[in-house]
């Protein structure tokens, strides 16, 4: 089956809806598909595939095509200009199926008959021009299925006209063979002594990271290590570590994505405290949670709505969210208590069979209703 994944982002990029993109194109290769994956080209140039798929950490070969990504200097428009640049290559490779990461691409490909799933996790109330065209060619035949995250969206994107029947709910996946921890982990990337709390992800306010700092002050000899965030975010975090001498607090900034499940396996507690203040705790499905769960470390995360829903109280340690104190009652009872901690390890390893990029991209398939016999089966949880 020729299938054609698309997204307007660069390749390389580190942002998570690109991730999610290469990987479900990486999902729907490993069932046997032959892949075409349509992306921006960097300023710098054509990126390698091989240099590609070391980045993301690729178990399938995938043909990567970077369309011009900027104009007169600046990035091109993330669904038209991108749509138009891509749909040449759509004309080319006459895909089965377009997999769309994109508001116009998408209702293009189904107004030309061609079997169309598109993913979005567009907020409610969402009045962008581009997206509410998208709805309208919703209820275009060719376009099967509309891809989404949490139920909460399902009801906003039936509310603005998409056909519910159309409309199938899938959390995040995760690459389960990447962040699997294997027999021999190498060395720890921490060469300090104590326990290790990480987080692993962007450094936004509404991620929870100002309650980490403040568990950080409260349990000073727990070593806490922020992976990721872009440099400014960095910056701006460990001068406010420097400002309240949190000498316990290491950032290492953005890392290539093969390059993180080795943090989370030498990890003694892996932290997910997004905000219950911020309107996207009713429908977060974080990259992170599956790949946390895959890595087989303990994790102590926010008990927000969205969360609640998505994951069984014996997976996860919960913690009220927004309150550092809480936090820091959390990673002290997976720390001082082993028995409990390798329950949830092995609970969230259980939990982590279920999210493979291979199962979420078969589902996508039997709701496109494409019946291929060179497909091969998910891989069994």
């Amino acid at each position: 089956m020729k299938t054609l994944v698309a997204g307007a982002f660069e390749a390389g990029s580190h942002w998570a809806h690109a991730i999610n993109t290469v990987k479900m194109a990486d999902g729907f290769a490993r069932l046997g598909a032959d892949v075409t994956l349509v992306c921006r080209r960097p300023r710098a140039g054509v990126v390698p595939a091989s240099e590609l798929a070391r980045e993301y950490g690729l178990g399938a070969p995938l043909r990567w095509v970077q369309v011009r990504g900027h104009r007169l200097g600046r990035p091109s428009g993330p669904h038209r200009e991108f749509a138009a640049r891509a749909l040449p290559t759509v004309l080319r490779v006459r895909p089965d199926l377009v997999y769309a990461r994109n508001y116009a691409l998408p209702a293009w490909t189904a107004r030309l008959g061609i079997t169309t799933a598109v993913e979005t996790h567009a907020h409610p109330g969402n009045a962008e021009p581009a997206f509410r065209r998208l709805v309208r060619a919703s209820h275009r035949p060719a376009l099967r299925c509309w891809v989404t995250i949490a139920d909460v969206l399902k009801v906003a994107h039936a509310q603005a006209g998409v056909p519910a029947e159309k409309i199938l709910v899938l959390p995040d996946a995760v690459d389960v063979e990447l962040f699997a921890p294997p027999a021999d982990r190498g060395a720890s990337p921490f060469p300090e002594a104590g326990p290790v709390a990480l987080y692993a992800g962007h450094l936004y306010d509404h991620k929870g990271i100002p309650t980490v700092l403040g568990a950080a002050t409260l349990l000073p000899g727990v070593r806490f290590h922020l992976l990721g965030g872009w440099p400014e975010d960095v910056d701006r975090w460990r001068l406010a570590a420097e400002r309240e001498e949190l000498s316990n607090v290491v950032l290492h900034g953005l890392r290539p994505h093969a390059e993180v499940p080795r943090y989370l396996w030498h990890a003694d507690v892996l932290l997910l405290p997004p905000s219950g203040r911020h309107e996207s705790a009713a429908w977060t499905s974080p990259v992170k949670l599956g790949e946390y769960f895959a890595s087989g470390t303990p994790v102590v995360a926010s008990a927000i709505p969205a969360l609640r829903r998505q994951v069984k109280d014996d997976v996860v340690e919960w913690v009220e969210p927004d309150r550092p104190e809480a936090l820091a009652a959390g990673i002290r009872r997976v720390l001082e208590a082993p028995g409990h901690a390798a329950r949830l390890s092995e609970n969230g390893r259980r939990a982590a069979g279920l999210l493979g990029y291979a199962q979420r991209a078969r589902r996508i398939i039997e709701a496109c209703r494409i019946a291929d016999g060179s497909l091969r089966e998910a891989p069994a949880p």
